[in-house]
């Protein structure tokens, strides 16, 4: 292993504890200056429980207040983000570009985390994520600015429609049900990530990106039915499904891997 790839490695593992603070605080709307505490109790962690990964190899994985482990989502997301972050290097190569899609794929990660476990996708991350996209679009190795900025603008009319679509379809569901329905399948935070992986993959890539999407979501509520429905007989009708992670699957692929998929579009129709 070289050196460049060990020295991204490490990188990516302090990116990685940086997702995790964030993840931890800022749905809480606290700051992010504040030092890392337990989620249950709010006891202060000791510096070598910081990153998830350290608390475990040290024995500090247990809460000194409430004596709560240090969540598994933190292992996940320390060890996730610097394989991705390799991956990205032993593709692109050390370069601008590689830098900037490593900040997109830090910003996919935080997205995920907070809407898997809290059903938020976030206008503080959101925001300054469509920002440096849009500044990003001039540095794009993939992408034109044009292109960045039109697939941004169909990232988020798509959304947004899906957004007005879903609120009096769920009270139209609600009412035929006769049961109250408090959420509803998308947020404006579903608008903006759109509109963020729309920046990040163009045109046409933003397409395919939706199509993964609606894809793959389609293929997890059906699996997600089948366990509750049938294996556990546990289901309840319109139980909310984060649609972000989604999304961000599409967006990454897209992202990464935009310029293959299309290429192999087009071959299949010749």
């Amino acid at each position: 292993m070289s050196i460049e790839t060990l020295i991204y490695a490490l990188i990516g593992w302090l990116v990685g504890i940086s997702i995790n603070h964030a993840a931890d605080k800022l749905p809480r709307r606290a700051r992010l200056d504040e030092t890392p505490r337990c989620a249950w109790c709010d006891t202060p962690r000791p510096p070598a429980a910081w990153s998830a990964v350290l608390g475990y190899l040290s024995g500090r994985r247990l809460c000194l207040g409430c004596g709560a482990a240090l969540p598994l989502r933190s292992v996940v997301v320390e060890v996730l983000t610097p394989a991705i972050f390799v991956g990205l290097l032993w593709r692109y190569g050390p370069s601008a570009h590689l830098g900037l899609l490593s900040l997109y794929s830090a910003i996919l990660i935080l997205v995920t985390v907070t809407d898997l476990e809290h059903h938020l996708i976030l206008h503080v991350v959101m925001v300054p994520a469509i920002l440096l996209a849009i500044g990003g679009a001039f540095f794009n190795e993939d992408l034109s600015y044009r292109r960045a900025l039109l697939g941004g603008a169909v990232g988020f009319v798509a959304l947004y429609a899906m957004f007005l679509l879903a609120q009096p379809v769920s009270a139209l569901l609600a009412r035929l049900s006769g049961r109250e329905v408090s959420e509803v399948p998308f947020g404006f935070g579903d608008v903006t990530l759109g509109a963020f992986v729309g920046l990040i993959t163009g045109l046409p890539g933003v397409f395919f990106a939706l199509l993964i999407t609606l894809l793959s979501a389609g293929l997890a509520a059906a699996l997600f039915w089948f366990v509750r429905a049938v294996i556990q007989r546990r289901y309840t009708l319109f139980t909310p499904i984060p649609y972000g992670p989604f999304l961000v699957l599409g967006g990454f692929i897209m992202m990464v891997y935009g310029r293959q998929v299309v290429e192999w579009y087009i071959a299949g129709r010749l």
